[in-house]
């Protein structure tokens, strides 16, 4: 291993291996929104199948008219939000959970803002037919409308969800408390069905309608069922995880060593994440996602986790022998996205962990370059293994000591730095791993070198 800059030339020639083909995750995520807009269709369809906008006419009748398209593409909006949270491993693997996220995240605003719509386009429309107040009216949904009283619980709870899923008040909660409030969005769906079960024209006067909204709701909780609580359990009840050794990386830093029965069987990738839950008195009923920092093999899984706070400091302290249960695997950040076999992994700080693992997977043919980027010398973790990894002629690691960002003249991974330390940058797969800020300098970095969108790889999580 070299601590270098990169203004020092390559000590390879640069890659011309051809390319891999490899299936597109763009590819897959047009079809999706694709078969998501036939459903949006679809629901529209029914609710001018039975009338829906022949029936505007008189007073309020446009307001209620659209109080119920609002109504109906909302609560599809809910669902298909759902859905892209159930852990589906097909989607996920062919997306990407942080992709999901992200869909799930502005879905949800743009279902809060059309729930609003129903309610206030519906409470409009019949104020006005029945010439009462606002407030008149409201009262008598409550009082004399089936399910109506638990439908305005559910629409208040929504928007508890929705108010701090808003980044400043994410920024002000810890992430479990922020986890249980957003929980309640599904006691909001169970009340809003009652409630659309009762009054709703789409499924009260229209059998097609009616049978097409059950079956997304089946599908959705059949889903869930499946993917996150059968699916977990199988997996855990085969495996029976445990703590086999906790072992000091850096100042910070610790390696987990679990143990378990045909762990090299458990189907995941160097570069892929799990849930973990640690049975201890004050973390059972916490999730961690973390990364395996190495390929999971006969004898255990690795995992690697730095105290940045909210739980990672209490993880410092695990001991031999603690239960675990992992969810997964997750992730498209793997050697599956590739397209090249030159590659250039970016690594800061502790993310080097999926960098690390990944690089168990390359071959003898695969032209590798990491970066790792530390505070300092000592704080790179993995210094003998990835000693070892310099030994192989196909594979070059140069850890970059410092906190420069954004200057040309000191940051060695600056545009000018880039483009002298991997000149055929543009015939590689990047993937880039560390904290947020890094991953969108460095993404814009290699757009500017040329590298194509579809090249650059990365995973982070923000709801």
């Amino acid at each position: 291993m070299t601590t270098a800059t990169l203004s020092k030339p390559p000590a390879t020639t640069p890659s011309s291996a051809r390319p891999v083909r490899r299936p597109n995750p763009a590819d897959h995520a047009r079809i999706v929104g694709f078969a998501i807009a036939i459903g949006a269709l679809v629901t529209v369809g029914l609710w001018f199948r039975h009338g829906g906008i022949s029936a505007a006419s008189g007073p309020g009748a446009f307001a209620t008219a659209v109080g119920q398209l609002t109504a109906l593409v909302g609560t599809y909006a809910i669902l298909v939000q759902i859905l892209f949270m159930s852990r589906i491993a097909w989607l996920e693997r062919a997306i990407g959970l942080d992709h999901l996220a992200v869909w799930h995240r502005w879905l949800g605003f743009a279902t809060v803002w059309l729930i609003t719509g129903h309610v206030v386009f519906t409470t409009i429309g019949y104020a006005q037919a029945d010439k009462v107040s606002l407030w008149a009216q409201t009262r008598d949904f409550v009082s004399h409308y089936p399910d109506v009283l638990m439908a305005w619980a559910g629409f208040l709870l929504f928007l508890g969800v929705a108010v701090t899923s808003v980044r400043a008040a994410r920024r002000k909660l810890q992430r479990e408390t922020w986890y249980f409030i957003h929980l309640y969005a599904y006691l909001a769906i169970a009340l809003s069905f009652a409630h659309q079960l009762a009054v709703g024209n789409d499924l009260s006067s229209d059998r097609a309608a009616r049978v097409w909204w059950i079956a997304l709701y089946l599908i959705v909780a059949g889903s869930i069922l499946w993917w996150r609580v059968i699916v977990p359990a199988r997996l855990n009840a085969r495996h029976r995880l445990r703590i086999r050794a906790v072992k000091r990386e850096a100042p910070g830093v610790v390696s987990i060593y679990l143990s378990g029965r045909g762990l090299d069987r458990i189907g995941a990738e160097p570069g892929q994440f799990f849930l973990w839950r640690f049975f201890t008195p004050r973390m059972w009923w916490k999730t961690h996602p973390l990364s395996l920092s190495a390929a999971p093999t006969r004898k255990g899984l690795r995992i690697t986790v730095k105290d940045l706070g909210d739980g990672s400091k209490e993880m410092q302290r695990l001991r031999p022998g603690t239960r675990v249960i992992g969810e997964g695997p997750y992730g498209t950040f793997t050697d599956a996205r590739r397209t090249h076999r030159g590659v250039l992994l970016i690594a800061g700080g502790i993310g080097i962990t999926p960098l690390r693992a990944m690089l168990d997977g390359f071959g003898p043919s695969d032209d590798v370059v990491l970066l790792y980027r530390v505070a300092t010398a000592e704080d790179a973790v993995f210094v003998d293994e990835l000693r070892a990894f310099v030994h192989q002629p196909n594979i070059r690691i140069h850890v970059i000591a410092g906190n420069e960002i954004g200057d040309d003249r000191t940051d060695l991974l600056s545009v000018p730095a880039l483009q002298r330390g991997v000149p055929d940058i543009r015939e590689r797969d990047c993937f880039v791993c560390g904290p947020p800020a890094m991953i969108s300098a460095l993404s814009r970095r290699l757009k500017m070198l040329g590298v194509p969108p579809a090249h650059i790889h990365y995973e982070r999580f923000e709801l």
